[in-house]
């Protein structure tokens, strides 16, 4: 049976085009006066408005038992077909206009495979329906249930990320930039007007820009509380119908769903500042999943016992204490930090650049704590059922993943790294970043490692470099056997030449008799 949209798609996409259309009418009122920005939105919005109506009569989408169809037929026919079992995850989202409407987006993602389709308007029934039955695999799922939710005083860790603490300004500079083209089109800004804005700036009083440093400083903690409270009001992961489901958004409500077959393990990652204030973020590892960044995200920031009791009722306890690092480990971390500026200070002396030199060793000098962290941040540990691997110090990550999501070992020694007797032991994964490393291990802790978790792998060729180890000391004994033997018929013949010289004085012995010769 052929489903179309909801009829209310006319109306959400009136309001899209009519907030479009305010920057063209007020474009057309400068520009030509009244009468022409009032005829040109009207024209733009009746264009918009057939628009719309002729995709709401062309586009229907069908459900089948194994697949579901979205058809769109306006002068050409086209028809998508998205397989149930390529499914990866079914996202709804609801902007203000949808929210208001009681309406929701559905978006279907089916990894590369199966490509991607989306519902922009159906009710929020259908969407829930929609998703329920299109991931959906065991008839006995558990009900409904709360993983977590994020409290309010959590947003406050906000200005410990980076990415929160610019994104206001990112979103400032770029409105700016907006309005600065939209006036160099109108003409309204010449070259004159800028140079005289230039020098009213360079003469403002230095209380004034003091204060206006001041006041940027406070607001741009203020501003990622706000932004971060935009994107994450009212976290919350839950668990329904075989998948883990995570709802966001103020103003515009997401909600993400990830099948818990696909998953394959969880990520908590920090930054020192985040370290410090015992701050952290948990994000899942699930196979097939298109930005994985945002959309596999299980909590934006909360305290390190919360991420890990989340991250126990999803993929298992976190496997600990972890393991450190040999010490040869921390002399290689403490180079690589360092090396780098210590090189440009090298080639800046030579150069005859006195400043940059110092300022590279300086930062030389500064990068030794750095490589210290490093080092201290190096681990891994196993349970029995579960890998954990972790580095980084500027961004720390922690990988958890299950011993059955392993897919393959690679076990890399560079030049230097033998000569101290480290290894990179890297474990394949088929989610997230499709490996993950332990990076300066033992290189026996390295191999017992990848063959506690994968024994029927390594077995073979740990058993055969045994075999041989034996092989080559059975044949040294053997040697060794056959050189005490020779020396044992050389002593004898010697014994036997003695003899008889004793007994025959007139008899020349054999080494006499040799010597003589």
């Amino acid at each position: 049976m052929n489903v179309r949209l909801h009829p209310l798609t006319f109306v959400v996409g009136a309001v899209r085009e009519l907030v479009a259309l305010i920057a063209a009418g007020a474009t057309g009122l400068l520009v030509g006066g009244l009468s022409t920005a009032f005829y040109f939105t009207l024209v733009g919005l009746a264009v918009g408005l057939l628009f719309h109506v002729a995709n709401w009569l062309t586009f229907t989408y069908v459900l089948h038992d194994d697949r579901i169809e979205l058809r769109r037929a306006l002068i050409g026919r086209s028809v998508k077909s998205i397989p149930r079992d390529r499914i990866r995850g079914v996202d709804i989202s609801a902007n203000l206009p949808h929210r208001l409407l009681g309406l929701a987006i559905v978006h279907i993602d089916a990894g590369a495979d199966g490509g991607e389709g989306e519902l922009n308007a159906v009710s929020l029934r259908e969407a829930e329906r929609l998703r329920r039955v299109l991931l959906t695999r065991d008839e006995d799922a558990p009900p409904r249930r709360v993983l977590a939710r994020m409290r309010r005083r959590w947003y406050v860790y906000a200005p410990l990320s980076g990415a929160y603490l610019l994104t206001p300004f990112a979103v400032a500079g770029s409105l700016l930039g907006t309005l600065y083209n939209l006036g160099d089109d109108l003409g309204l800004i010449t070259r004159k007007r800028v140079e005289n804005f230039g020098h009213d700036v360079v003469g403002l009083p230095t209380a004034l820009v003091l204060a206006l440093i001041i006041l940027v400083l406070v607001a741009m903690p203020v501003m990622s509380v706000i932004a971060f409270t935009l994107f994450n009001w009212d976290f919350t992961v839950h668990e329904r119908d075989g998948s883990i489901v995570a709802e966001r958004g103020l103003l515009t409500r997401r909600s993400v769903s990830l099948e818990r077959r696909r998953l394959r393990g969880v990520e908590l990652t920090d930054n020192p500042f985040e370290r410090l204030a015992g701050v952290t973020r948990l994000g899942a590892l699930i196979t097939g999943l298109g930005d994985a960044a945002h959309r596999g995200r299980l909590l934006p920031a909360a305290p390190r016992a919360v991420a890990e009791s989340l991250a126990a009722r999803v993929v298992g306890n976190v496997p600990g204490p972890l393991v450190a690092h040999p010490p040869a480990a921390r002399s290689r971390r403490i180079a690589r930090a360092a090396a780098p500026p210590a090189g440009v200070a090298a080639l800046a002396v030579l150069a005859g650049q006195p400043l940059v030199a110092a300022a590279c060793a300086a930062l030389a000098v500064l990068a030794v704590p750095l490589g210290l962290d490093r080092y201290r941040q190096l681990g891994h540990a196993s349970d029995g059922e579960r890998l954990t691997v972790r580095s980084g110090s500027l961004r720390r990550r922690q990988v958890v993943v299950e011993h059955s999501a392993v897919v393959g070992w690679r076990i890399r020694r560079t030049l230097f790294q033998r000569r101290l007797g480290l290894a990179t032991l890297v474990a394949a994964v088929g989610a997230g970043d499709g490996g993950y490393s332990s990076a300066d291990m033992a290189e026996e802790d390295a191999v017992a490692l990848a063959a506690a978790i994968t024994p029927e792998w390594l077995t073979p060729f740990l058993d055969a470099e045994s075999l041989g180890a034996d092989a080559a000391d059975a044949d040294a004994n053997a040697a060794s056997a056959d050189v005490d033997a020779a020396g044992a018929d050389v002593d004898a013949a010697g014994a036997d030449a003695d003899a008889d010289a004793g007994a025959d004085p007139a008899a020349p012995s054999s080494r006499g008799g040799a010597r003589r010769t």
